[in-house]
């Protein structure tokens, strides 16, 4: 699709689209450039031409650059004449990456013609291929079958495509543009999922042709092929041109040593690299058979689960399975262990997915209706002799476990400073080898020196400058610090950002499962009657049979599984605390499906304490007395699973003996309350419900309804939306979710090491700021201040409000226009509470946090802000400038789904953050791999992606990797900057030799380089990490900044004095004698007195160098705990004392050291030695250390040209206290979902009525009306007909009138009468019936029977907060 649109793109989602460039995969995260290419033969004869020309050279460059043969050879065209397309992909702005990628033409004349060639053994189908190609007798007929939206499968004679990181694009001619080859998920009908019914053999095999086969295929590349790839890398390419030249400079030494190690890092590489892929490749592959049904004539087939296409028929076993794609359950229950995607091992019940015409399938929505690859399927539950059905919709890469393993597979690019600058510092090291080549050539020729000689020194600077060895020496550190971590049971599979987390400096947490335990304590219950709560009771299996404790024993997704109880923890925890007994039928667990009572709870006494045969009176009919006590049992006859974004999940039960059913339903407080009746809503709500959400307890609603004449088929068929309204609130479940003992530790040591801390999470705002405040992540004396998001309206743009956070006690609520709301009596507010916290003057309820707040700003700079996804959401896409100012000072982000954590992880990245994440892996594997190094505490197959995963879960593995990773990064710092001053070094010497046309012997180099370079770089990384405190000032991130340059210039600047020193004081002695290079002869000797001079020192400085480049505290131990270090330290430094001073005879032929005739001269080069040692270490801890690194490096600081966008964001709000404009009063945040789309039936309580035809005139004679009234009753459009919803405002009521609400009952009911006699105004949330009936039945409990309709008045849009 060409790029000439002009969507606002987020900034850290896809980049903006070009003008005149296509794309595929528009708008997601994915989205690449593709360009089309086709083959110049002239362009391909010339560049072939030019290979051969450079001996292959060329070819080299185009295998390392594969888009620069595409460049050479093709010449760009339309993409739909292209052979060959270019895709371009972009990572965050920074790093590109290209595919070359071949467009291959499919039809299915070829592909059957080439299938009936091959012999069936070959094929990849076998024997259950015969019978499709006996069927396709004319194969130039059939068409290939593909799937673009819409669940239709469109037929086509030619089909073009090609396959970039594992997925299929398909060229629509239509469109012309590539498409992603969707499956049965891309704008599909649940009815059109329903109406699969299977395919045939011969359709099966045609779409297989385009899908490919249903595996999941990790290519574990040969041994000889590793070998190239190994040998082909440009580093082993670079030490191979080493070798070649070594070798023919007779620098044999040192040459096979390099050889030996260069075939030691290549055969210890292909191990590891072919250890990785087979231990990848066996763990997501799998292979098994399934039944499908044949949709021809329904027969049911087994096949191998490579044939499954998107289309297929699933009948899922009884005894369960793995499975091999993603489906859609379509009849029948599943219980499944989803702990491959979720990290969480508890058992999820899947349930036929909805047939409803209007409704598209959303694998996020429908996730409960989803059977995904590689979930292991427990059990199956099914009615009678039907069978489970499941409809396949995805199959191989495009799976939720494809999409896991391509993840794994094509990982972002790490974006860390240190690496670009390595590469922009051995560019530079490459210039500087060029000048010293350009130099030698030039000089040489001057003097005469045959080209041989010319080229073989000349050649030699480059590897002397640009030491072969650097690369490897670079990957020492990290693989210490990589051993050490795991010692500490914290296992690293990317090695590379071990570097990137010594440089965090802010880290997010998830909340449950990382700062507080994973399990949930039962602490208590609060049940409500009369409008009152009552006294909290801690003792559960004491409590009466009441509707409370019924619920508690009904309301919960509990099975049992090979005769153990299983199911969500909380669930589980909840009901244990009863004492109550679940038993299930005593049939096959799998038949446990629709029937009347599939799961039975009873009490340890199944005989109650009282019957008076009349134990739902609220249900507006009288049971009749048993004649005799029936046992207490309860059975469940149907359940709606928990769904995260409705936050509630219900169930439908019948006592033993009753002749109705109940509704329980359980979820957060903020959604049952608004699924209640306001009449038995306690007016204390919002008081008691802060009071435990603040105190960091886990708080859950539960509320009931009766189902008066209601039949069991209806009960099966009865609507979700019809049973979850008009409850009656039964009280409060209170969980106790404990700080793990390690978390405030490790949050005040990160905090004092000024490394910022966040919690993530998708928990309630009130509970969050309450685990905040316990662990610290707010300090003591903080002020928090809430952001809340007010939606856009048709008069009125979307706005952002704030609120101090620390009141308790809600003022009027006002609108968004300063005006208010004047509110009702006796009905309790009924949004949830992180969305209506308050802010006002109220005496005596001000916390001490409070005072400092003014009227419409703050007094202090020392505030945080709490938000949650919603506001977050509504942030990016209406007030984008505000994010980073949201992001630099966001303490708490509540109720956040798994995208917007991923979201505030690059938003946080692109403000300059070095951004740490540590979540349990259950719905933070986004955020893991978004962040730049991320933790995770789970061991589940979703965390494989996370570079670290701990096996102690909890959240001291955080500071262990931030040491290590310190550690490492000061390692690399140390090994760059000595590599680098070691080449300098030694160029410097090579140079001065040279000029005499001398240089250094082999022997000498050899010690060099093996002796004292190697050893130092393999025992430089063994210093292990700083056990103490984390300071504040995180290292040096940047090679290219001024300690690092400053300390190498002027290190070098000391050696090349002190060389020059030695050089020019040898030459200045009276037995000094010039080293003639034309007498050499045959001896090919350069022994001379300055060769004696420089060795001697430059051996001395290298050692020097190591010394005071090996840095320790406050990020490493001391050098002296390095043993290896120090040993190799002690020995070389005496060894190369003993040479300078008097070696033996023998060590002074064979290094060919001319040593001067005088001790006092030999006495002089230990002299220019010790003189180096103290000159670099005043460099290294006076000047750059403590003057540069401590003193300096902010005094000249622009915040404003930082790389750190935060700081200048902190500082701008620290000098402006008119930000964030404090509101004195109350604000109602936005009804929108965490996603932030308009969704104005999240939150709206319903009431469903019996009406009777009447007149226009309505008459309400319910009681339990005479507590409140009902305004606002209006029509709502699409909605069922006989179904009314409260506007939201009148759901929030002012305290001080509800001690008014009893005294008021006449006043309301005529309210209501006016209300409802007059012309009804339409809000967007408030809504009206068709039918305007006489109501016979209370309210309360009432279904809807709708006989008669009127005219509704007109519509007028309501205005909300």
């Amino acid at each position: 699709m060409p790029g000439s649109s002009n969507s606002k793109v987020q900034q850290n989602g896809p980049p903006p689209l070009k003008d005149g460039v296509d794309y595929i995969n528009i708008g997601e995260e994915d989205q690449m450039e593709v360009y089309g290419y086709k083959r110049h033969v002239t362009m391909t004869v010339i560049t072939w031409l030019c290979i051969f020309c450079s001996g292959g050279i060329l070819r080299l460059v185009f295998h390392w650059s594969p888009h620069w043969m595409l460049y050479a050879t093709h010449k760009k065209c339309p993409l739909e004449a292209a052979e060959k397309v270019l895709v371009v992909e972009m990572f965050q702005g920074k790093h590109k990456c290209y595919y070359v990628k071949k467009v291959t033409t499919l039809s299915a004349e070829n592909i059957l013609n080439e299938r009936k060639r091959k012999k069936p053994e070959t094929l990849e189908g076998g024997c259950w291929d015969d019978q499709a190609l006996t069927d396709m007798r004319d194969a130039s007929q059939e068409k290939l079958s593909v799937h673009l939206s819409g669940g239709h499968f469109k037929e086509v004679p030619v089909l073009r495509m090609f396959h970039c990181k594992k997925l299929r694009y398909v060229w629509d001619p239509e469109n012309a543009e590539f498409l992603r080859l969707q499956g049965l998920d891309n704008h599909v009908s649940t009815t059109i999922l329903h109406c699969q019914g299977g395919v045939t053999v011969k359709e099966q095999l045609l779409r297989r042709v385009v899908y490919g086969s249903n595996e999941i295929v990790v290519p574990v590349r040969g041994v000889i092929t590793l070998l190239f790839l190994e040998v082909l890398n440009p580093f082993y390419v670079f030490q191979l041109f080493s070798f070649c030249l070594w070798f023919a400079d007779n620098y044999i030494y040192y040459a096979m040593a390099i050889l030996a190690m260069s075939a030691f890092g290549i055969t210890m590489a292909i191990i590891q690299t072919r250890k990785n892929q087979r231990n990848l490749s066996s763990t997501v592959h799998s292979s098994d058979v399934a039944t499908v049904i044949r949709g021809s004539n329904g027969t049911v087939e087994t096949i191998p689960t490579e044939h499954l296409v998107p289309g297929d028929l699933l009948v899922v076993p009884p005894h369960g399975c793995i499975m091999h794609c993603d489906a859609v359950l379509l009849t029948g229950n599943c219980i499944l262990n989803e702990s491959m995607l979720t990290g969480e091992s508890v058992p999820v019940t899947k349930t036929p997915l909805p047939n409803l015409r209007d409704v598209l399938y959303d694998s996020k929505e429908h996730a409960r209706h989803t059977l995904f690859c590689g979930t292991r399927i427990i059990q199956t539950r099914y009615f009678g002799s039907e069978q489970v059905l499941a409809v396949v919709i995805r199959t191989g890469f495009s799976t939720a476990k494809g999409s896991l393993v391509r993840s794994i597979m094509y990982p972002p690019p790490v974006d860390f400073k240190f690496e670009h600058d390595s590469y922009k510092f051995v560019e530079l090291l490459a210039c500087i080898a060029s000048i010293g080549f350009i130099y030698t050539v030039v000089t040489k020729h001057l003097r005469g020196i045959s080209v041989s000689e010319i080229a073989l020194e000349a050649l030699d600077l480059i590897t002397i400058v640009v030491p072969p060895a650097l690369p490897a020496a670079m990957t020492v550190g990290r693989f210490y610090a990589q051993n050490r971590l795991r010692s500490k049971k914290v296992y690293c599979i990317s090695p590379r950002t071990i570097n990137v987390s010594g440089s965090i400096d802010c880290v997010c947490f998830d909340k449950t499962g990382t700062l507080t335990e994973d399990g949930l304590d039962m602490w208590g219950v609060v049940p409500s009657l009369d409008k009152k709560f009552q006294v909290p009771i801690k003792y559960i299996d004491k409590m009466e049979g009441d509707e409370l404790l019924i619920g508690m024993v009904t309301c919960h997704s509990l099975t049992i599984i090979d005769g153990k109880l299983s199911g969500d923890p909380l669930d589980l925890k909840m009901f244990e605390s009863t004492g109550w007994i679940l038993e299930e039928p005593e049939v096959n667990d799998n038949s446990k499906f629709d029937m009347i009572f599939p799961t039975v709870v009873k009490p340890p006494n199944s005989f109650p304490a009282h019957s008076n045969g009349s134990e739902n009176l609220s249900c507006g009919d009288t049971l009749q007395v048993e004649e005799f006590q029936t046992p207490l049992e309860i059975g469940i006859v149907r359940q709606f699973p928990f769904s995260s974004s409705i936050q509630r999940m219900s169930v439908i039960t019948r006592k033993l003996g009753d002749t109705q059913f109940n509704v329980y339903c359980k979820g957060s407080p903020e959604m049952i309350v608004s699924l209640s009746h306001p009449d038995s809503i306690p007016l204390d709500y919002s008081s008691v419900l802060e009071e435990y959400t603040q105190e960091g307890y886990r708080v859950l609603a539960i509320a009931y309804k009766g189902l008066p004449k209601v039949t069991y088929t209806k009960v099966q068929r009865i609507a979700r939306e019809d049973v979850e309204s008009n409850l009656i609130f039964l009280g409060l479940i209170i969980m106790e979710n404990r700080l793990k003992p390690e978390t405030t530790g490790i949050i005040t040591m990160l905090r004092e090491a000024n490394i910022r801390t966040i919690m993530v999470t998708g928990d309630n705002m009130l509970t969050a700021l309450s685990v905040a405040r316990d662990c610290g992540i707010i300090s003591h004396g903080q002020q928090v201040i809430e952001v809340h998001s007010v939606p856009a309206q048709a008069n009125q743009l979307a706005q952002l409000m704030f609120t101090n956070s620390n009141y308790s006690i809600p003022p009027p609520i006002v609108n968004a226009n300063g005006g208010s709301i004047d509110l009702t009596n006796g009905i309790s507010n009924f949004e949830p509470l992180e969305s209506a916290t308050v802010n006002g003057t109220l005496t005596g309820m001000v916390s001490e946090d409070s005072k400092n707040t003014v009227a419409g700003h703050v007094n202090s700079s020392n505030y945080c802000l709490a938000l949650t996804g919603r506001t977050w959401s509504l942030a990016k896409s209406s007030y984008p400038e505000l994010v980073p100012k949201l992001a630099t000072r966001g303490a708490v982000f509540a109720r956040m789904s798994p995208d917007q954590k991923q979201q505030l992880i690059q938003e946080l990245q692109a403000l300059g953050y070095y951004v740490a994440m540590c979540g349990d892996g259950a719905n933070d594997c986004g955020a893991l791999k978004a962040a730049h190094a991320g933790i995770s505490l789970s061991e589940a197959e979703a965390s494989v992606a996370s570079p670290f995963t701990s096996k102690e879960p909890n959240i001291s593995c955080v500071p262990r990797v931030i040491r290590e990773g310190r550690a490492a990064l000061v390692t690399s710092f140390g090994i760059f900057k000595y590599m680098a001053a070691y080449s300098m070094t030694q160029f410097v010497t090579v140079m001065m030799l040279y000029s005499i046309d001398s240089n250094l012997t082999d022997i000498e180099f050899l010690y060099i380089d093996l002796f004292i370079i190697t050893v130092f770089a393999f025992f430089f990384g063994r210093t292990e990490a700083f056990e103490g405190p984390l300071v504040k000032q995180p290292p040096i991130l940047s090679l290219i900044s001024l300690s690092p340059i400053l300390s190498l210039l002027l290190q070098l600047f000391v050696v090349i004095m002190i060389q020059w020193g030695s050089f020019y004081s040898v030459q200045q002695t009276s037995w000094f004698e010039p080293f003639n290079a034309t007498a050499k002869g045959e001896s090919e000797s350069v022994a001379c007195y300055e060769n004696y001079a420089l060795f001697s020192v430059s051996s001395m400085q290298y050692i020097i160098l190591a010394l005071v480049f090996s840095k320790g505290a406050p990020y490493r131990k001391s050098v002296f705990n390095n043993y290896g270090f120090l040993s190799s330290l002690v020995i070389l430094t005496a060894f190369t004392i003993y040479l300078t001073v008097k070696p033996f005879s023998w060590l002074q032929d064979t290094f060919e050291l001319k040593l001067p005739p005088v001790m006092d001269f030999r006495l002089v080069m230990l002299a220019f030695s010790f003189g180096n040692l103290l000159l670099a270490f005043i460099i290294e801890d006076g000047i750059v250390d403590y003057l540069v690194f401590q003193k300096l490096r902010y005094k000249f600081h622009n915040v404003d040209k930082s790389r750190r966008k935060f700081l200048a964001v902190d500082f701008r709000l620290k000098q402006d206290r008119s930000w964030p404009p404090i509101t004195t009063k109350a604000v109602l945040d936005s009804l929108l979902p965490s996603d932030g789309k308009s969704q104005p039936r999240a939150n709206i309580s319903e009431i469903h009525v019996e009406c009777e035809t009447l007149s226009n005139n309505v008459k309400l004679n319910s009681p339990s009306l005479a507590h409140g009234p009902v305004t606002n009753i209006s029509h709502k459009h699409g909605g069922n007909s006989g179904e009314v919803t409260l506007d939201p405002a009148t759901l929030i009521s002012k305290r001080r009138y509800n001690s008014e609400s009893e005294n008021s009952s006449n006043s309301q009911e005529q309210t209501l009468s006016k209300t409802v006699g007059k012309s009804f105004h339409t809000s967007g949330f408030a809504t009206l019936p068709r039918q305007t009936n006489h109501i016979r039945n209370s309210l309360l409990n009432a279904t809807v029977d709708v006989h008669s309709e009127v005219e509704s008045a007109p519509a007028k849009p309501f205005n909300p907060v």
